[in-house]
């Protein structure tokens, strides 16, 4: 069961630029003091961790940021479960698995309107885009989530039902259906039926 510590999680790689992590820290940099800390997990290389400390030291926020280089599956599942909800801020990403297993976790998702978060999270629905690179925007969507609890849990429950669709069987049954079209639609062809 899904239940709401006291952080806000960013879980994925490492990668301070791609991903947008440089953006997330001054963003969260810019949340009351009082609020939610901010948990990055993922794998990254010691020079990433390091880079990363000093941007997060930079903005004076250390003793309210955890930077966690690389976790097991239990201690992955546990972070979404018991998060407040998720940040994936990328300038760059394809299909954002994190958002969907923040989404399985019944948990809302800050996502940027780019390519593949955009298919991830659904505006509204699953969780909220901010604009890529964008620390204002970013830190606007954190403070929505953070101001609104019945909107954050609203936004998750409807990305637990948006991310059951992701299961292997019903990813099976699709590919199977896409592959009976193919075979009704070359059966039709060559018969010459209409």
């Amino acid at each position: 069961d899904s239940v709401e510590g006291d952080y806000i999680l960013y879980f994925g790689r490492l990668d301070t630029y791609t991903k947008g992590l440089d953006t997330l820290i001054e963003a969260f940099s810019k949340l009351p003091q009082t609020g939610p800390r901010l948990v990055v997990a993922g794998r990254g290389t010691k020079e990433r961790v390091v880079e990363l400390r000093e941007i997060i030291g930079a903005f004076g926020i250390s003793d309210r940021v955890t930077l966690t280089n690389s976790v097991d599956t239990e201690t992955k599942t546990a972070l979404f479960r018991e998060s407040l909800f998720n940040v994936a801020p990328s300038r760059y990403e394809g299909w954002c698995i994190a958002a969907i297993e923040a989404s399985a976790a019944s948990k809302a998702v800050v996502g940027t309107r780019i390519p593949g978060l955009m298919d991830a999270v659904k505006e509204g629905k699953t969780g909220l885009l901010a604009k890529p690179g964008n620390v204002s925007s970013v830190a606007e969507a954190m403070r929505r989530l953070i101001d609104e609890p019945s909107l954050r849990q609203e936004l998750g429950k409807h990305g637990r039902e948006w991310a059951n669709q992701f299961t292997w069987d019903s990813v099976a049954l699709a590919q199977e259906k896409m592959y009976l079209d193919v075979i009704d639609r070359r059966t039709q062809n060559s018969t010459g039926a209409p």
